[in-house]
This record gives structure tokens, sequence and C-alpha cells, in this order.
């Protein structure tokens, strides 16, 4: 393995195994198969279909890592596909959390009485976060064309 890979590698593994972790938990909540006061639900809120995007993205993750260790080349597609799926996601529960945000403390929306900004962040919207700062840290690691 080439020693410029293996920041990417390390990183694939991390966050493949942060995001599988997190996602399947998350699912497995969701699913009821974990009592509802395992972890916080700010934390780890129980939703069956964030959960297994949650994991689909780690699978990502962990691909490229798979491939990072076969001294594949394509390890970095895979790192790339992940971060920009982890971003994309993350950019979706980032607007949900905005229109919520907009319907309790703007409109003062009926439902949205009891609302506080901890109901909204979930796991995709800080892995994103973190994930956007890792992409804009590392952006020349992320070059297909070395």
């Amino acid at each position: 393995m080439e020693n410029k890979n293996k920041n990417l590698t390390y990183f694939t593994l991390l966050w493949g195994v942060m995001y599988m972790i997190l996602g399947l938990l998350q699912a497995l909540k969701g699913a009821k198969l974990l009592p509802d006061d395992f972890l916080s639900v700010n934390l780890l809120p129980p939703e069956l279909a964030g959960g297994l995007v949650l994991a689909l993205v780690g699978a990502v993750y962990l691909y490229g890592t798979l491939e990072f260790s076969k001294g594949s080349f394509e390890g970095r597609a895979y790192a790339y596909v992940g971060i920009v799926l982890s971003i994309l996601f993350g950019i979706i529960y980032f607007l949900t959390f905005a229109a919520d945000l907009s319907n309790a403390w703007v409109l003062f929306a009926e439902g949205f009485e009891q609302w506080t900004p901890l109901v909204d962040f979930k796991p995709a919207l800080y892995l994103g976060l973190l994930s956007v700062v890792v992409y804009a840290g590392w952006k020349k690691e992320f070059r297909l064309q070395d």
C-alpha cells in the first residue's frame, strides 16, 4: 500500500465503522429490537429508514477500505462516493432541521410547541457536518487523477 493512501484507508475505516454502528443501532431501535431507553432519543433516534441509510453509507466506506487493502486505486473512488453521500444526507437532515426551526420559532406552527433543536440533531446531520470538515481539510487527498 502506498504511503499516501494510508490516511485515506484509516479515514474510510473509521468513517465506515462509525456509520455502520450508528446505522445498525438506529435501525434496530427503529424496528423495536432495542429498548426505547437505549441511549438518548436525541443522540440516537428510533428511525429504521434513517438507520439503513447510515449503514449503506458505512458499507460504501468499508468497501473503500477493502479496495485500499488490495492496493487498488478504486478505494479513492469509494471514499469519494462515501463522503458525497455523507454530505448529501447531511444536507437533507439540515434542511429538515431548518424547516422545523422555522415552524417552531418563526411561524409558531401547531404541533411544534415542544420542539427543541435537539429533536432534529440526528446522526446523519452531525456525521455529515464532520464529513464536510474532513473534506475541506483533505480536499487534495480526494483527487482521482493521481
